[in-house]
């Protein structure tokens, strides 16, 4: 009997059963199956989530056709630039501002009766993916060290804060992390330790030109990285990276080294880190055999030695207690990279898998479709051929999986096909990765003049069906343009056998960063003492529940 000759009553009840991506490619395969689908709510619910790319939250007292709506809209603010709300922020230039999570964050130095403190804001950012709140959650806590960086992982509860000490002529320059509790800034209950002190490998006063700063810190469940740069002029450094259990307060066996190192951490079992290592250097772990720096009388400098390609290493983290370095899978970049000026991994804001989103979140990037993003960055005298100055090196982030026992090395003709090159425009900044988006801006004005500086924001939306998606909005025509609150237009990009857009706004006043999340684009534009600071949030409001 053919499955089409059933009733359509028995068809509903089979179709049901399907995950969103089953039901998107049994619908692609059936115009009769499709035209049922989109005519019933739940169904055509399903599907648009797979086509977009997003999966289905926590269960609430909202309908799935309650949240097809905010879906559809959410999809459309991000493939045409139109944001439904737009909140500003106008602060004192600060010295650390940035976005964590679904919250903004800004710290800075104050004198309260003559007392030099820090005090740190955060924000709750705006989500259209979420029932409506009266009001959105506001903290400011005074503290008596500097913050060189912050983490949140709501979930948990945990806000981890970075300081650097530094000593003494003869003492080390250590990091700090404090694990506290986000909404009373006390140690948080599960932590053992207030803090984590890491003991770098760089000594005493530093010489003049030479800078030490905290690159980043990740939050993945008991796990927290945390990396520490020392840089000189004209870009050359080295970084230290090292893996602590917040619970515990103790740091794994294993530390890292390198020129150029980039994290991840993929999960609590598994670790990924890009560096640009030496041709001497043969350590099985991927741990840099030695320090590029070394201490002469006159301050540090660096030894120079031949470079290999750049390299991803994933490293097996047994129980989230210790790494185990006899379990290492690498994976080479092509041969013709050996001259890298900037290597950076972009960190995916979006939720990993086996994170569970907040509570009432209707639907969020599907985790197994997450990205991950290399930026590499050529001298200009060295740029390999048929390369721009600036690639962005994407993979499905589940291309990488906890090693087994041994070793294992890929050449870059190994494994090729499951990457897309795409090349970027020279003057592209401050990029951000959210589930399969990359978002940047391009500086396109006049340097000299000010007041006519502009920028140019981008978004690359590198899903699978966002051509299909882009041309349901207007099929007409091979280019897109709204032209609402702003000037902006998609256009669909070919990178191999692959299809992605590309969407940009023109009208952008002057921007000097950028963060994204799954919600919204936060630009920030620092000026003559200011730092205006606008969230623009894509979806659509919600109303009361539709219960079904």
């Amino acid at each position: 009997m053919s499955l089409f000759s059933l009733s359509r009553e028995l068809l509903l009840i089979i179709l049901e059963e399907l995950d969103p991506i089953s039901l998107l490619h049994f619908c692609k395969s059936s115009r009769y199956i499709h035209i049922i689908v989109v005519n019933y709510s739940t169904l055509l619910y399903r599907y648009e989530l797979a086509l977009s790319g997003m999966k289905d939250g926590i269960s609430s007292s909202y309908s799935p056709r309650a949240r097809l709506d905010p879906l559809l809209h959410h999809r459309k603010g991000w493939l045409t630039l139109n944001w439904t709300s737009e909140d500003r922020l106008c602060i004192t230039t600060p010295t650390i501002v940035g976005v964590s999570g679904r919250f903004l964050y800004h710290a800075s130095e104050s004198s309260y009766h003559g007392i030099f403190q820090w005090s740190l804001h955060i924000y709750e950012l705006r989500s259209y993916r979420t029932p409506p709140v009266a009001k959105l959650q506001y903290c400011k806590f005074n503290l008596p060290f500097e913050i060189r960086k912050v983490a949140i992982d709501a979930v948990q509860n945990l806000l981890v804060l970075a300081e650097l000490h530094f000593a003494s002529q003869d003492g080390p320059i250590t990091a700090s992390l404090h694990f506290l509790d986000m909404w009373t800034c006390q140690q948080h209950p599960q932590a053992q330790n207030l803090r984590f002190q890491f003991q770098t490998d760089w000594w005493g006063t530093l010489p003049p030109g030479h800078r030490i700063s905290i690159e980043r810190v990740q939050i993945y469940g008991i796990m927290v990285g945390l990396s520490v740069r020392l840089g000189v002029e004209e870009g050359e450094g080295t970084t230290e990276l090292v893996l602590v259990n917040w619970h515990t307060g103790i740091d794994q066996r294993q530390r890292f080294t390198g020129d150029l190192l980039s994290f991840d951490i993929l999960s609590e079992s598994c670790l990924m880190v890009l560096s640009h290592p030496d041709e001497d250097e043969d350590n099985d772990s991927g741990e840099s055999a030695a320090s590029t720096w070394e201490r002469g009388p006159d301050g540090l400098y660096l030894h120079e030695r031949g470079k290999r390609s750049p390299q991803i290493t994933i490293h097996h983290i047994v129980d989230g207690r210790r790494l185990c370095s006899a379990q290492v899978i690498s994976y080479d970049l092509p041969e013709s990279w050996k001259a890298i000026s900037f290597l950076q991994i972009c960190p995916n804001t979006s939720l990993k898998p086996n994170v569970t989103p907040p509570a009432g979140t209707f639907f969020h990037s599907d985790p197994s479709q997450r990205a991950t993003v290399i930026l590499v960055e050529f001298p200009s005298h060295s740029i390999p051929a048929r390369c721009s100055k600036k690639v962005a090196l994407v993979m499905k982030e589940s291309l990488f999986q906890p090693p087994s026992l041994g070793d294992r090395s890929l050449s870059w003709e190994e494994w090729q096909d499951h990457c897309t090159v795409i090349h970027l425009p020279d003057d592209s900044h401050a990029f951000e990765v959210v589930g399969r988006k990359l978002v940047f801006f391009q500086s396109v004005g006049e340097e000299n003049f000010v007041a006519d500086s502009r920028s140019r924001l981008h978004v690359l939306d590198l899903n699978d069906h966002a051509a299909e998606c882009l041309r349901s909005i207007a099929p007409r025509s091979s280019t897109w343009s709204w032209n609402e609150k702003w000037a902006t237009a998609s256009k669909i990009f070919k990178a191999g056998a692959a299809e992605f857009i590309r969407t940009s706004t023109t009208q952008v006043q002057s921007i000097t960063w950028v963060d994204a999340t799954e919600d919204a684009v936060i630009l920030y534009n620092e000026r003559d003492g200011q730092t205006v600071i606008r969230v623009l949030t894509f979806g659509t409001p919600q109303h009361a529940p539709n219960v079904p």
